[in-house]
């Protein structure tokens, strides 16, 4: 084979030096420049994902649409946006203003920083029953993570009782509340609860068993009391004035107490009583619509027409859509003798409740 000339680079030696020129090119970093290359890109993904998480949660402490205490913990949170604590608190404050919906993000956010944290999935449960939301499922994982977390976490069991009775899962509730039965904080709710679910599946018999068990343990559990004046009102027991005047004793400015009490003098035709505590509801209450109605439907019984229908009127300021108080006002103007105005009360009453059978009699009379 013929030499190359001139001075020129042999084929085998320019083979070797483009070799060595290429192996430098695609040399790898060490082993200590990798570790230092992925804790770079770790940390920048870290940051990237922790701004986008906290731009979603940023209030700015200058923000006036929210009150000074967002504001306050809000300062503190753009100081140290990864603390779970500061957004339980953030959240807490809008639990308490009844924001709801700004306490589940916040609550949701320190639940992320912490999810071993059973206070934050309670008060969690709590926004999301708060805010009556459809996605019930999310209550009931917020609770049983709570309880996994800490198995005697007696308030988060109550609360998941609370939910089973609302989703009219009975069986589901009678064994969260017994669990509790020997728990002294939370024994006379959960009597009470237990007594409910049974009343709500038309077991009469075992709910009053169970409220009187609860009465032995404590005398003085008022919410037992009254669910024993609701049980004795159905059947219209001889006792019933007795355990009345009992939960009203027990507390004297109980809205529900005073309104049972003033139904029960009512349905016993001791009207007069039944008006003086019907009354002294709409004090401790005066957003009881029924106890205004009431007193309108004790007065049109003694003709007392425009009573009636000053105290209907109050019902209608309450709800606008009390199909019953238009149509008492339209019996009153009727027996009054304005057919005119019974006209348009009757067919007011008609238009929220189609089948109410008041209504469509009177409306017959005025025509």
């Amino acid at each position: 084979m013929q030499s190359s000339s001139g001075g020129g680079i042999g084929r085998r030696a320019g083979l070797k030096i483009l070799f060595s020129v290429m192996r430098v090119r695609v040399r790898f970093p060490s082993r200590a420049q990798m570790k230092k290359i992925v804790l770079s890109i770790v940390l920048i993904v870290a940051i990237s994902c922790n701004n986008h998480r906290n731009s979603v949660r940023f209030i700015s402490e200058a923000d006036t649409t929210y009150s000074e205490d967002v504001r306050s913990v809000s300062a503190k949170i753009n100081q140290n946006p990864n603390d779970a604590e500061l957004y339980y608190k953030r959240g807490n404050t809008f639990y308490y203003e009844k924001r709801f919906k700004d306490a589940i993000l916040d609550f949701d956010v320190a639940i992320t920083l912490n999810n071993n944290q059973p206070l934050y999935h309670l008060r969690c449960a709590e926004s999301w029953i708060s805010l009556d939301s459809t996605n019930s499922e999310k209550t009931k994982l917020h609770l049983l993570k709570a309880i996994e977390l800490k198995p005697n976490y007696y308030a988060a069991m109550s609360l998941l009782g609370k939910y089973y009775l609302a989703r009219q899962q009975y069986k589901e509730a009678v064994d969260s509340y017994t669990k509790l039965l020997n728990e002294p904080e939370f024994s006379d709710e959960s009597y009470v609860m237990i007594a409910v679910a049974y009343k709500e599946q038309k077991d009469t018999l075992k709910a009053e068993a169970i409220i009187d068990k609860a009465l032995t343990v404590n005398p003085q559990n008022f919410n037992a009391v009254m669910q024993k004046v609701l049980i004795l009102f159905n059947r219209n027991d001889v006792q019933l004035l007795q355990w009345s005047n009992k939960a009203i004793r027990m507390n004297e400015f109980s809205d529900e107490a005073l309104y049972t009490h003033a139904l029960i003098l009512q349905k016993q035709q001791k009207y007069s009583d039944a008006v003086s505590y019907y009354e002294r509801v709409v004090k401790v209450n005066p957003n009881h619509t029924l106890a205004h109605y009431n007193v309108a439907v004790i007065q049109s019984l003694f003709d007392n027409y425009e009573e009636a229908i000053d105290w209907s009127d109050k019902a209608l300021d309450l709800n606008p859509e009390f199909a019953q108080a238009m149509a008492l006002k339209g019996y009153c103007y009727e027996k009054m003798g304005n057919k005119k105005a019974a006209l348009q009360e009757y067919k007011a009453a008609l238009s929220v409740d189609p089948s109410l059978k008041s209504a469509k009699e009177g409306l017959l009379n005025v025509r």
